[in-house]
């Protein structure tokens, strides 16, 4: 080989010894980081994803306050979930919505004997949608998945509210500055505030100071942010692009003296 093909032939080398390290170097990161952004795409989660599979215990629960409800959570070949690091971030995240969006809970499930996760849930009559997120220990990304359960009673289902930009929630005010779109550079943030004043005292929650969920009401396919927003408010700021123009109900989950605020609002995407 001469001169300059042993050159070429050893920048090569570093090139691909250095990219192997950096990816390495990343991947071992996001398995240590908390989990940013999920289902980028709003494909609405499904039963069974890469072998693991989600389903209700009970197909019909009562209405009530703290409701117990139990799912079975397998992973592949029927086996129980493997035990996951709380401590790192890894949590069996649980989202629970009435299907004609309201009622919205985000909390962490916790796993009860073999297959059987729990959490208890607010509960109105009617047909309850729950996604459950997490991300396995071999997979080594994050998987979402979806079942469906009814309340009984009488159902009368709400229309969605009107856009807004201003939510009152539990004394707060949450108001939301920018917009999502179609668009890659796309962001939005909300920001708390009481009786005129900024809140600085958010705590974090569920590995974020706090979280923004968009459902598409048509298929209920999601979009989870995490704010990029550190300390401890009044601004929490969300990046993320939607896949196509229309309405969207986007929920802003946040804690403040260990309770949890849940902002509900009607998105428009006009662009």
């Amino acid at each position: 080989m001469n001169p300059p093909a042993k050159l070429v032939a050893f920048l090569a080398l570093l090139v691909a010894v250095f990219g192997m390290s950096y990816l390495a170097g990343t991947q071992s990161q996001a398995l240590l980081a908390p989990v940013q952004i999920h289902n980028s795409e709003m494909v609405p989660p499904t039963g069974a994803v890469d072998g693991y599979a989600l389903r209700a215990v009970e197909a019909t629960q009562k209405p009530g306050k703290d409701v117990p409800v139990e799912f079975s959570l397998t992973a592949p070949g029927g086996a129980v979930l493997a035990d996951l690091d709380e401590d790192s971030g890894e949590h069996v995240h649980l989202i629970a919505f009435r299907r004609d969006l309201s009622g919205y809970q985000h909390l962490i499930a916790q796993q009860g004997e073999q297959t059987s996760w729990w959490g208890l849930l607010d509960l109105t009559p009617g047909p309850w949608h729950v996604i459950i997120y997490f991300q396995p220990p071999t997979l080594g990304r994050e998987i979402a998945l979806a079942t469906d359960f009814m309340v009984s009673g009488g159902y009368r289902p709400e229309p969605l509210p009107p856009p807004t930009k201003t939510v009152e929630v539990k004394g707060a005010t949450v108001t939301l500055s920018g917009d999502l779109t179609t668009s890659a550079d796309s962001s939005i943030a909300a920001t708390v505030t009481d009786q005129g004043q900024p809140v600085t005292d958010l705590q974090p929650a569920h590995g974020a100071l706090g979280h923004g969920v968009v459902i598409r009401p048509d298929d209920l396919g999601y979009l989870h942010l995490h704010t990029s927003t550190q300390g401890s408010g009044p601004r929490l700021d969300f990046a993320g692009s939607l896949p196509d123009k229309g309405s969207y109900r986007m929920f802003v989950d946040f804690n403040r003296g260990d309770k949890t605020y849940v902002a509900a609002f009607t998105v428009q995407v006009s662009r």
